[in-house]
């Protein structure tokens, strides 16, 4: 089974794709890895037992190698009997134009509201197209929210035997492995201050101007809390509109942190202030941490995760006035705040990879045995997808 990422680039999808491929049954399945691009942010996290072939050297653009990074696609795809692609766009063409050329079966990886991201790039027209070509093509889809499925079968003619929803694993141990690391001195001020927390990219689809306004309202209401945001992209942006606010002492915004998992040990609250998602893997790591969690209930995901409200409260998405009362509703409430930490760690018990990882094998033992697919069986017994 060959999985074809564009980059290592330390986002939620390549951290979901390698941990799948990490649980994958060795008895059954052989993955392998290919990368377009060298970009690694996600050191330790590739299989020990996999070696990834990577096109592109560090520098190095698909103009300066197209023929070697061809041939090494199509040699990695021939050997396999499956094709995953992790993500949308690129990866999902390469992906498919190495089924076609090889004969193999192609599983798409649907992770994201393909109809925003489509209005966000610079050739939309263009990415359509090749959406609608190649989508309803696709002997397989894995779509990781009901939403995100609703979503793609109102764009495109797609035929329903061939999709599945699976939700992302979560890998359990290594989560809570992670959050029992000390938190750097910087911020030591979150065991003394109630903190909110919010992770993710600094862009206008993760809602943080929301987040640091409900922070203000709660400020100027005079409920004292700091708040923490982690990630990169429009810090400055941010930080004008805290200062703008008055409230620049109280928002915190140092950048991106490999291991958010102990800021949300320690978060007296978790706000997901998104205005869309896929899914929204972080609400549950938070959940496995044991943070209450506060999430805008925007398409897709936090819904289904949150069960409509049972293991985390729902704001209206885009509404700085209602997650300001909600984050205000839990860091007032302490028995609140203990009843939803109890329900978010046993509903993060639901993402186990035990729980999930089996569905995602019977998907692909099905892709791989697609008539006229091959599904060849290595030395071993075991699929090579």
């Amino acid at each position: 089974m060959l999985f074809i990422f564009e980059g290592l680039y330390g986002r939620g999808a390549e951290r979901v794709s390698l941990s799948l491929v990490s649980q994958l049954d060795r008895e059954q399945f052989e993955p392998r890895i290919w990368i377009l691009r060298s970009h690694d942010e996600l050191p330790g996290e590739v299989p020990a037992d996999v070696q990834p072939c990577v096109a592109l050297g560090p520098g190095q653009r698909i103009r300066h190698r197209p023929w070697g990074a061809a041939r090494d696609l199509l040699r990695e795809a021939a050997r396999a009997d499956v094709i995953v692609a992790t993500v949308e766009l690129l990866p999902t063409y390469l992906a498919y134009v190495a089924g076609l050329l090889t004969g193999r079966p192609v599983v798409g990886w649907v992770r994201n509201s393909l109809d925003r991201v489509f209005r966000e790039l610079h050739q939309p027209a263009l990415h359509r197209w090749l959406g609608r070509l190649i989508y309803p093509r696709l002997p397989r889809l894995v779509f990781v929210s009901h939403g995100l499925k609703n979503t793609l079968s109102r764009m495109f003619p797609l035929r329903e035997e061939r999709l599945s929803v699976i939700h992302n694993p979560l890998d359990l141990g290594r989560v809570r492995a992670l959050a029992a690391e000390p938190l750097p001195e910087w911020a030591a001020f979150m065991t003394r201050r109630p903190t909110v927390l919010g992770v993710g990219r600094l862009t206008t689809q993760k809602g943080f101007d929301l987040l640091i306004e409900a922070h203000a309202a709660l400020r100027a209401r005079g409920l004292e809390h700091d708040l923490l945001i982690l990630g990169e992209g429009e810090q400055e942006q941010l930080q004008d509109l805290a200062r703008r606010l008055g409230v620049e002492g109280s928002v915190h915004l140092p950048g991106y942190t490999a291991n958010p998992y102990p800021f949300m040990r320690y978060a007296a609250v978790f706000a997901l202030s998104s205005r869309y998602e896929g899914f929204a893997n972080v609400i549950t790591e938070a959940m496995a941490c044991g943070a209450p969690v506060v999430a805008a209930d925007c398409p897709s995901g936090p819904a289904e995760i949150l069960e409509g409200g049972r293991h985390g409260l729902l704001v209206p998405v885009d509404d700085g006035a209602a997650l300001a009362q909600a984050l205000g509703q839990v860091l007032e409430d302490g028995g609140l705040r203990e009843r939803l930490r109890e329900a978010g760690l046993r509903r993060a018990q639901d993402f186990a990879p035990e729980r999930v990882v089996p569905a995602w094998e019977a998907v692909l033992r099905g892709a791989a045995r697609q008539p006229g697919r091959g599904g060849r069986r290595t030395g071993r017994g075991r699929v090579r997808i």
